[in-house]
């Protein structure tokens, strides 16, 4: 029996009373109209970024961040019990301090170069997050691999990226059907076996919206010296933006895989 099979002790009830508040807090938000403006007055910026990074730069970067996140996940972060809801939630607000702290600090370093600091610390910023995802996974018992696995944690990072975005309940609910159906080892099995194809699509799309997102966030960065605190703050609300949509998304599994909250509708 593998830890997360272990049934829920009723001492963890009001626990789990919240954790079930703060999930539907997460679905009940809205873009807010500071957000959709940011996004709209600095769209210019997006054609600048995608040619400092190209798409097929950021699709490779997001494949080897993900790979490399497996390897640096601390012993710390997977030693609770993960039956213990609350338990979990504190493993991984550690993770988000550390992710949010960390790059702040690249962030920070990075804008003192302006313009050409963002060829640096974009990609460090989608290495951090992808790590900010598994992290916050292993720290509610989700340690999987595989091309289901490597797609719902792409998934989490569209979530994320989408906050102002008018699209946000679409891909809320596409995170929460395929929560759903990996609750399924059935549904898993088929999923692995034709993941390659859907993580494919994923990736694009990812890889977009990354360049859309962190091109409205740090348009700012784009002014040397000054853009160091632009960058070092955008980058802690980046994190923090990607870690609140781990803990919703793998908070939604621990919910599904123990019976405590009915499954989404599928969308489809």
């Amino acid at each position: 029996m593998s830890k997360r099979d272990v049934p829920v002790k009723p001492a963890l009830t009001e626990a789990v009373k919240k954790a079930l508040r703060e999930q539907f807090e997460f679905e009940g938000r809205r873009a807010t109209y500071l957000g959709q403006g940011a996004e709209r007055l600095t769209a210019p910026f997006g054609g600048m970024i995608a040619r400092m990074i190209p798409p097929g730069v950021v699709r490779q970067a997001l494949r080897q961040a993900d790979w490399v996140a497996g390897l640096t996940v601390p012993e710390e972060i997977t030693s609770h019990d993960v039956a213990d809801i609350a338990a979990c939630d504190r493993a991984a607000l550690r993770v988000q301090a550390w992710a949010q702290g960390t790059n702040a600090a690249t962030g920070g370093a990075a804008g003192w170069f302006g313009a050409a600091g963002l060829a640096v610390d974009v990609p460090a910023t989608i290495a951090l997050a992808a790590r900010n995802v598994r992290a916050t996974g292993a720290a509610y018992g989700f340690l999987g691999d595989g091309e289901a696995e490597q797609a719902f944690r792409l998934m989490v990072l569209e979530v994320a990226t989408s906050l102002a975005s008018d699209k946000r309940k679409e891909t809320v609910d596409s995170l929460n059907d395929l929560a759903r159906e990996l609750s399924s080892p059935e549904a898993k099995v088929i999923l692995d076996k034709g993941g390659r194809w859907v993580t494919e699509k994923i990736v694009e799309r990812i890889a977009r919206q990354l360049g859309i997102s962190l091109a409205a966030r740090k348009a700012g960065q784009i002014v040397p010296i000054v853009g160091g605190l632009v960058a070092a703050t955008v980058n802690a609300s980046f994190q923090a933006d990607v870690a609140r949509a781990a803990r919703y998304a793998y908070r939604q599994r621990w919910l599904i895989e123990r019976r405590m909250l009915p499954a989404p509708e599928s969308t489809s």
